[in-house]
């Protein structure tokens, strides 16, 4: 009786949990709608737009999906699916904001193919490493509670934690990448660049930094909680999809804004 109200308990925390990462989203979007019409919408098809609206709906659809599931008739079968969409969407999540990060970083280096390649052997050795470890805890199942609720609750082994390490190297990797040209371009003659030029080069900079340092901390939390209760292990995924999709939004539409404000002065 004790686990079963200890587990009652978990996923009534994890529901709790799960919606206040809705609320995030759905606040940001509402914040930001203005701005997404004005610097997405109304401009031309680019990678950078693509990335955008992936990142800022698939996230939303996927929020209101994890919160709302219990609300049909579940059987097993469904139970699994969902678990296994949930595991591999919030991968696919966290993976677009990090890609808008690298393209950022990589004009902040002037496409230097170095700095390109550095990224991208890096990520697919993060996105590897975590693929794997999501494939091998999703093959555990989940377990259906008999009340007059249905509850849908992974079995997840010891070593899931360590889906967490390659992303918290990954972020290490590009937060180090960031910094370095960030005193790169201080010690650097900055005469030949205009105000909004180097206003520009700063927002991306420190942006960059700050998205590194909050994701970071996020993942670190992650995985200290995986450690020590892996019974709340789904807290993760509502608040890292929902960090990793505000954050993403909003360096892309800062940068954006910026940009299309200097072109108008020129």
């Amino acid at each position: 009786m004790n686990n079963i109200s200890t587990t009652v308990w978990d996923i009534d925390t994890i529901r709790c949990v799960n919606l206040a990462a809705s609320i995030v989203i759905l606040y940001d979007h509402l914040l930001t709608l203005d701005d997404e019409f004005r610097y997405i919408w109304k401009k031309s098809w680019s990678l950078g737009k693509a990335l955008f609206i992936i990142n800022r709906y698939y996230s939303l659809i996927a929020t209101a999906g994890i919160n709302n599931y219990a609300l049909f008739d579940l059987t097993e079968a469904v139970s699994f699916r969902f678990f296994y969409w949930e595991g591999w969407g919030g991968l696919i999540t966290c993976m677009i904001a990090e890609i808008i990060l690298q393209m950022r970083l990589y004009a902040l280096y002037s496409l230097n193919k170095k700095i390109l390649t550095v990224m991208i052997i890096s990520f697919i050795l993060s996105l590897a490493g975590a693929a794997v470890v999501v494939g091998f805890v999703l093959n555990d199942g989940a377990v259906q509670l008999d009340s007059d609720t249905l509850f849908c609750v992974p079995t997840l082994p010891t070593y899931s934690y360590s889906f967490w390490i390659p992303r918290l190297a990954f972020e290490t990797v590009l937060c180090i990448l960031a910094l370095i040209r960030g005193f790169q371009l201080r010690d650097e003659d900055t005469i030949d660049m205009d105000w909004s030029g180097s206003r520009l080069m700063k927002i991306m900079i420190k942006d960059s930094i700050g998205y590194y340092i909050i994701m970071f901390v996020i993942y670190l939390m992650c995985l200290v909680v995986w450690i020590k209760n892996i019974n709340l292990a789904l807290i993760s995924f509502g608040f890292s999809v929902a960090f990793s999709c505000v954050l993403g939004n909003r360096l892309m539409l800062t940068i954006r804004k910026v940009a299309y404000k200097r072109e108008g002065k020129i």
